[in-house]
């Protein structure tokens, strides 16, 4: 799972990267940019409750090879359709959009399948590692695009993202994990299943302060990563996409760091207190941008910004790992995956208009700010007494 996670978010952070400039390239509109960037979040809150009952009730490996199958297909489309001159923001979206609905079976079948191909103990770490991986792909892939734009082109980054989705599906084969064979006749309705784990969640006031604390928190932070950096390169630093590839390369270094910092922290330290301390980490680190008016600093500032990063996501999925009954985990990390992808597709959109009308700096000053306020959520007593040290009691 980890070289095969590896190789695919490799492919995945060439995508991310290429596609807004891309877009930029062909519109040379913010606004347009960013609502196709948008159509890559909304089939996370259109299809998140409906994949999550799915992960819940059938095979979570051969959902993850499926997806990658697909998505594979699908990216393969981009650079055909530069080659045969028949490229369009609307193809570009829909592509972006039907990518995003696997990837939205995808993600809560990996997060699901962990905890039954690991120890309780050994949990903490192998959430780390597939962060550490995530991140090590997000510092190959920005690299590599760097380099390769300059010797394949940008049509041929997105040949090697549907390529890596082929390694990937061989690596995910091979994974050795629980039977899930189960059949549509042993479950009541799909949409029984929605309103069971809807019902859950409306039981546990803890997990739903942590929805909104994820949620509240995207809105401030995604759009600005995903769009704003972008612009910030074209119009503060006045540079070229070799630069935006080595602040992503520094962000994903920083990244790196962070996980290992996890890893560490996790045995003295609640997630629950990682997961805050990150959320202020990342807002204030954002505000530096505003300063940085090389190169040089934009680097040092996303080094610093990326350790906060996993502090974030990896106390996330290690609190949900440890509370939630395996029954439910599915539908919990989809419902995770719909407040990050949904809010997503609200920043960014919201990031594209702002960005009509502020400069980058100022945008990443202000935004700074909210995305450590949020952190005041995180207070609520009800997030504290989840019970994470109980861990993988019922392991299903």
């Amino acid at each position: 799972m980890w070289f095969g996670h590896l190789i695919s978010h490799a492919g995945d952070a060439v995508f991310m990267i290429a596609l807004p400039w891309l877009m930029l390239d062909i519109t040379g509109s913010k606004s347009l940019t960013s609502l196709v960037s948008m159509s890559a979040y909304l089939p996370a809150v259109l299809f998140g409750l409906f994949a999550g009952v799915v992960v819940d009730r059938y095979n979570r490996k051969w959902i993850m090879i499926y997806s990658d199958i697909l998505r594979a297909l699908l990216v393969a489309v981009i650079p055909l359709s530069l080659i045969y001159g028949f490229i369009s923001p609307l193809l570009i979206g829909a592509i972006t959009f039907s990518l995003s609905t696997f990837s939205a079976f995808f993600y809560p079948a990996r997060d699901s399948l962990i905890p039954h191909i690991v120890t309780a103990e050994e949990l903490p770490a192998a959430n780390s590692a597939i962060s550490v991986s995530g991140q090590m792909s997000h510092l190959l892939g920005p690299l590599f695009a760097g380099i390769g734009i300059s010797i394949f082109g940008l049509r041929h980054l997105f040949t090697a993202d549907a390529i890596s989705f082929l390694f990937s599906i061989l690596l995910i084969s091979l994974i050795v994990g629980p039977a899930r064979k189960l059949t549509i006749e042993k479950h009541p309705p799909k949409w029984q299943g929605i309103v069971e784990g809807l019902t859950y969640v409306n039981s546990h006031k803890g997990l739903r302060i942590l929805l909104i604390l994820t949620f509240v928190n995207n809105i401030f932070i995604m759009g600005p990563a995903i769009i704003g950096l972008p612009v910030f390169v074209r119009e503060v630093l006045t540079s070229d996409f070799g630069v935006l590839a080595k602040l992503e390369v520094a962000m994903a270094a920083g990244m790196i760091v962070g996980s290992f910092v996890f890893w560490k922290a996790e045995k003295n330290i609640s997630p629950i207190s990682i997961l805050l301390f990150g959320i202020v980490m990342d807002g204030i680190t954002y505000t530096l941008l505003f300063f940085a008016d090389t190169s040089f600093i934009a680097i040092l500032v996303l080094i610093i910004h990326g350790i906060g990063i996993p502090l974030i996501t990896v106390s996330r999925t290690t609190i949900i790992q440890a509370v939630v009954p395996d029954e439910f985990r599915g539908r919990l990390f989809s419902m995770i995956y719909m407040a990050v992808m949904g809010t997503t597709a609200i920043s960014v959109g919201l990031t594209g208009f702002i960005l009509e009308f502020i400069g980058a700096d100022s945008l990443f000053l202000l935004i700074g700010v909210g995305a450590a306020s949020t952190v005041i959520i995180g207070f609520n007593p009800a997030l504290w007494e989840m019970n994470v040290n109980n861990r993988f009691l019922d392991r299903g």
